[in-house]
């Protein structure tokens, strides 16, 4: 009776499990690329829930740039932009064009694929009120009324946590031949890619982590951490620019003879006490307070120390357009989704949000505390689905096929601190990961400019190209 149990249990998982096809590559819509683009799209479909296949299905998009050299082909490299709700796609497409600069050599021997996670760009799409996302809130909300107002109502989103996405993504490598998996991630891509190798530890080539995303620390350290972090980055911003001349750096023209932190100080001052106007294009209002003027430096910082150009801090706050496509706006409604089905959510009261903005006055009283991490703790209140990938310390089974992993960090990072890719170090242990420092700013190292982020994206991709990694504690100065 054993036997015939254990048939009858086979039969059904193997016709519940989901069905693989040959993807059907086409050209991608001329709203991403251009007609003669080499990026071919696609998609395949995967279970709204890996636990109840029979809850239905989504669609998962995916685009693909061949190898050059395709006799000399080695393998797929999956490119996880991060976010999180950054559209592979886009990083595939800016490949292509050479926006998002790649070596040679990589692009010679690897097909680069971009997966589009469940609900963003190509995928199935989220789709929220944009006016209702634009709303004008207060930061620290520490009155009941105002806490109330940042409660969402909304009950679209069940199953956007990184154990499905990290499971569409297994879905994908599948259906592209089941090659093992060369996995290059930046930013929250770090945590799906953790959350990967703990899942399919046997199913991976190369893998690298840069700019790390820890999701196992409380949210009172990743609160300070993050804020950290930032407040460092902008303090080394500040000394960059008071080095350079007046074209590069307009804050040397000030005829208080101000250094640029003191002006933004007094900046935020003024606003403190009554919102400043804004009269730029990309201006979301008429005015800013001083929280609005915060949270657009620290976007400003991220793009200046990764893009080397500062024009982002004439452009605070830009708002979502009700007329963008959903493939432009569902990376921001994708990205709260995530974060708040991974993380926990530990602000209930008022007084949770009292406690934050006490820590932030003393220990970040320039920026207030403002980074990514607590955007996305304010965004998560009243979030109505269950936590579905609570956090944990990251356990990846040792396994003789999962090779060691390459941990890239920055010193100066805006928006990942370089603390937490100690501790994923910590994690997965410091005998099987390999940490790079770029003696620098930015976030994240890999897709900056071969002119100030050359040494370390050199190390990745030779790592990825024949599996040659750098000394352990490798210095680059970048």
């Amino acid at each position: 009776m054993r036997v015939r149990y254990e048939i009858v249990a086979l039969f059904i998982a193997s016709h519940l499990l989901p069905q693989t096809h040959a993807i059907e590559w086409k050209p991608c819509p001329t709203t991403l690329a251009p007609e003669d683009s080499p990026v071919r799209c696609g998609n395949i479909s995967v279970p709204l829930d890996w636990d109840s296949l029979e809850k239905g299905n989504v669609t998962i998009g995916i685009a693909k740039l061949p190898a050059r050299s395709q006799n000399e082909r080695i393998g797929n490299i999956f490119f996880q932009p991060g976010g999180p709700g950054q559209r592979g796609s886009e990083s595939i497409i800016n490949m292509s064009t050479g926006s998002l600069q790649v070596g040679s050599e990589i692009l010679d021997r690897f097909d680069m694929i971009g997966v589009d996670p469940r609900g963003a760009g190509l995928s199935n799409p989220i789709k929220c009120d944009v006016d209702i996302f634009n709303s004008r809130l207060p930061y620290y909300p520490s009155d009941p009324d105002s806490f109330e107002e940042h409660m969402t109502s909304s009950n679209l989103i069940d199953y956007m946590d990184s154990i499905s996405i990290a499971k569409d993504y297994e879905q994908v490598r599948i259906e592209l031949g089941d090659e093992p998996m060369n996995w290059l991630s930046v930013s929250y891509g770090t945590q799906l890619g953790s959350q990967y190798a703990e899942l399919f530890p046997d199913n991976i080539r190369s893998m690298v982590f840069d700019g790390v995303v820890s999701q196992s620390q409380s949210h009172i350290s990743m609160y300070l951490a993050g804020a950290s972090g930032l407040d460092a980055t902008f303090r080394d911003f500040a000394r960059w620019c008071e080095s350079q001349n007046t074209a590069t750096c307009p804050a040397l023209r000030d005829s208080k003879n101000r250094t640029v932190i003191e002006m933004f100080a007094d900046i935020t001052a003024q606003a403190e006490k009554q919102p400043l106007p804004c009269k730029s294009a990309g201006c979301l209002r008429p005015n800013l307070t001083a929280d609005e003027i915060r949270v657009g430096a620290a976007e400003a910082i991220y793009n200046t120390t990764t893009q080397n150009d500062a024009s982002s801090f004439t452009l605070l706050n830009p708002p979502l357009s009700a007329n963008s496509s959903a493939y432009a706006n569902s990376k921001s409604f994708a990205a709260v989704s995530i974060a708040c089905q991974d993380w926990a959510h530990h602000d209930n009261m008022p007084e949770d949000i009292k406690l934050k903005e006490v820590l932030a006055s003393s220990q970040t009283p320039l920026l207030k505390g403002l980074s990514n991490a607590y955007q996305f703790q304010l965004g998560c209140i009243g979030w109505p689905a269950n936590i579905r990938n609570p956090p944990h310390p990251i356990s990846i089974p040792r396994t003789e096929k999962l090779p060691k992993i390459l941990i890239t960090e920055a010193i100066y990072d805006p928006a990942t601190p370089y603390t937490w890719g100690m501790q994923l170090r910590e994690e997965i242990g410091k005998d099987r990961v390999v940490l790079g420092t770029k003696n620098g700013a930015g976030h994240p190292c890999y897709e900056q400019p071969d002119a100030t982020g050359g040494k370390t994206k050199t190390a990745i991709e030779q790592y990825i190209l024949d599996l040659t990694l750098p000394d352990d504690g490798a210095i680059f100065d970048s």
